[in-house]
């Protein structure tokens, strides 16, 4: 637990990417799970037993809640593919004035509010379980056509600036939930991220809405902070690093040299992500080797946690076992020496 807390990196954990995962561990399909109470939670205990989670995110179709909150229908109709957003309910940045307001908790925000807060009873610190919220440049791509949305950041930036605010209203809502119930979160925000967005406007547009979150969670002493970007963001790492964010994370396609030029160079957690590809390896030992590999190069870094990019549900559960283990005995080695 004092690794995720940001006391000590000696030992780093793994922090699997277990979202869309966690179907594997219940009996409901695809585009089912994520609506019942106990399954949830059910599903959440198996994959710590499963895989001795010292980290769990309460999450499946992350970026559907808080648009589905503000009327969005979620398509459930075919159980072999992922729930998804139908349709955004604004058609025009001029209309953003017109979206519902937004005070209360709605839709599902109450029943992941409650299935982190049962865990946390059940776990205390023996786990540490945390909500997932959606950041506010996702939740317009959302509710508003995400296309759109990118090419609007150039042609219309006052009218993103006005539905970011909005996103970020509805957001600090669904946060607060989280938070007067005294269970932490993360935050994700992938649609930022290079080379979708430049890194002017994300530092113009975009981050200015990402302070006032995280300002909002330092305001509630919140120690642990994690902004979820996936991508090559180095091209704006040097904004990220004044989100007020104090985890972030450095994705599977970022160069190894320059992953350990950035776990030098800024004073914050990161999680470091293995490729999700390697883990569904049907090869064992070219795992071994690969995993060998990149810990042996970040072994000595400071402030690291291990994760994974989005693991599928075809994923074999023994493969992330296997890295799992992996990871424990070489830091287990390194210690003993």
């Amino acid at each position: 637990m004092s690794t995720i807390r940001g006391e000590n990196f000696d030992l780093p954990i793994f922090c699997p990417a277990i979202y869309d995962y966690k179907v594997n561990f219940s009996n409901a399909p695809l585009n089912l799970f994520g609506l019942s109470e106990n399954e949830f939670i059910n599903a959440i205990e198996k994959e710590i037993y499963s895989l001795q989670s010292e980290v769990v995110t309460c999450g499946y179709d992350i970026y559907n809640i808080e648009a589905e909150a503000l009327g969005s229908k979620v398509k459930r109709e075919n159980k072999d593919i992922f729930p998804d957003i139908a349709d955004p309910i604004l058609n025009d940045l001029s209309k953003t004035a017109c979206l519902p307001e937004f005070n209360d908790l709605k839709g599902r925000m109450p029943l992941m509010i409650g299935i982190a807060k049962q865990l946390n009873i059940k776990y205390q610190d023996k786990v540490y379980i945390r909500g997932a919220i959606s950041g506010p440049f996702s939740l317009a791509g959302r509710i508003y056509s995400k296309e759109k949305l990118i090419l609007e950041c150039i042609l219309n930036p006052r009218g993103v600036h006005h539905l970011l605010q909005y996103c970020t209203d509805v957001i600090i809502t669904y946060l607060t939930g989280f938070l007067d119930e005294g269970q932490d979160v993360v935050v994700f925000d992938s649609l930022a991220s290079p080379p979708l967005i430049s890194p002017e406007i994300y530092r113009d547009l975009i981050l200015p809405f990402h302070q006032r979150i995280f300002e909002f969670m330092k305001d509630r002493e919140i120690p642990i902070r994690p902004l979820i970007m996936g991508g090559n963001t180095l091209s704006i790492m040097k904004y990220l690093a004044k989100t007020g964010a104090n985890q972030l994370l450095l994705d599977y396609n970022i160069p190894l040299n320059d992953v350990k030029t950035i776990l030098s160079q800024y004073k914050l957690g990161f999680r470091v992500n293995i490729d999700p590809a390697l883990v569904m390896h049907n090869n064992k030992d070219h795992i071994a080797s690969v995993m060998k590999q990149v810990l042996g190069f970040l072994s000595h870094s400071p402030n690291l946690l291990l994760g994974t990019g989005i693991l599928m549900p075809y994923t074999p559960l023994e493969n992330i076992q296997l890295v799992r283990d992996i990871i424990i005995k070489y830091y287990r080695m390194l210690l003993n020496k």
